[in-house]
């Protein structure tokens, strides 16, 4: 995740790492490094790889990816809108 950069609309935040490895931290298949990461960190890991999925418009990988992140965090979709 990058930092904050200001636009228009306010602060805009971006995947820095590969969706592939931001979508396996959020499911709980890697850390990423991090020692004993939060399951708050895991849920919005999986926020801004669910987007990049969207913006890029790969829907049905995105469509996959959203049932997986419900199975995994109940309530995810209400949670992360």
């Amino acid at each position: 995740m990058k930092l904050p950069m200001p636009d228009r609309e306010g602060e805009r935040f971006e995947l820095a790492i590969p969706i592939s490895e931001a979508f396996a931290f959020a499911m709980g298949w890697s850390d990423l490094n991090y020692n004993d990461p939060s399951d708050a960190s895991r849920r919005l890991m999986g926020a801004f790889a669910l987007d990049a999925m969207q913006y890029s418009e790969q829907w049905r990988t995105a469509a996959i990816a959203l049932a997986c992140l419900e199975e995994r965090w109940p309530g995810f979709y209400l949670q992360a809108a």
